[in-house]
């Protein structure tokens, strides 16, 4: 069933009034985003505070939260910050639920997009295996009839690193956003998680999807080999 707007413009008010201690002017629709089982919705809202008067509410099938347009200026943005903020704190219970073995971890989980899992994926999963650790990588762990989605954030929520396989087709899928925001999320404590590959593409490719990650260090199919790849991976995974 589809969120009513007019009903969410109204908790919008009252939550930004008690929440912020301020006055609202008005809230404007400003986006419906549908990922998977969740359907949220992005609002404007303009109050009469002078410093910060101008807020997104990104809200619906997940808890209402407020963020900035002097740090989010989209409304993609402010949902995309949203969809990380909940996913950490979804990887932060799964690890603490006995859903979770403590027993079971993982070296490193692999973020992909199945358009490259002949040419870079699976050879590198195999590769990391064959020396000797311990991946997640979906067809290792998935088996039918399980949920990909309750997977997913068992791998992520049980492994130490995340290898990120950058490309033009990740770029342009969900899932591989979805496995994203959570690895982002996890960061923002200050702890290196994420271990970028890009495959057949370039720095300016990744500026334009994410400038914080075309900032981090990454190993590129365009000057490696995937043995050389998996080499360059084992020096951070051993530590």
């Amino acid at each position: 069933m589809a969120l009513n707007i007019d009903e969410l413009k109204e908790r919008t008010k009252e939550y930004v009034e008690i929440e912020g201690k301020t006055k609202v002017i008005n809230v404007v629709f400003a986006g419906r985003f549908i990922l998977f089982d969740i359907e949220d919705v992005v609002l404007s809202v303009k109050t009469i505070e002078k410093d910060e008067s101008e807020w997104w509410v990104v809200g619906g099938s997940t808890p209402m939260n407020l963020y900035a347009k002097s740090r989010f200026p989209s409304a993609d943005e402010a949902f995309s910050m949203h969809l990380g903020v909940i996913t950490r704190l979804k990887v932060k219970d799964l690890a603490k639920s006995d859903e979770v073995p403590e027993e079971i971890g993982y070296d490193a989980f692999i973020a992909h997009a199945s358009e490259d899992k002949n040419a870079i994926v699976r050879p590198l999963a195999n590769a990391l295996t064959n020396i000797g650790f311990k991946i997640w990588y979906d067809e290792f762990e998935l088996k039918v009839g399980d949920s990909l989605r309750q997977s997913i954030d068992k791998g992520l929520a049980n492994s130490r690193y995340a290898i990120v396989v950058l490309s033009k087709a990740f770029f342009s899928k969900n899932w591989p956003q979805y496995e994203l925001n959570g690895l982002v999320a996890r960061e923002i404590d200050g702890k290196k998680v994420i271990l970028p590959v890009w495959h057949n593409i370039r720095k300016k490719d990744v500026l334009k999807y994410s400038p914080p990650l075309a900032d981090k260090v990454a190993l590129t199919t365009n000057k490696m080999s995937v043995k050389e790849i998996a080499h360059e991976l084992m020096k951070v995974l051993r530590l």
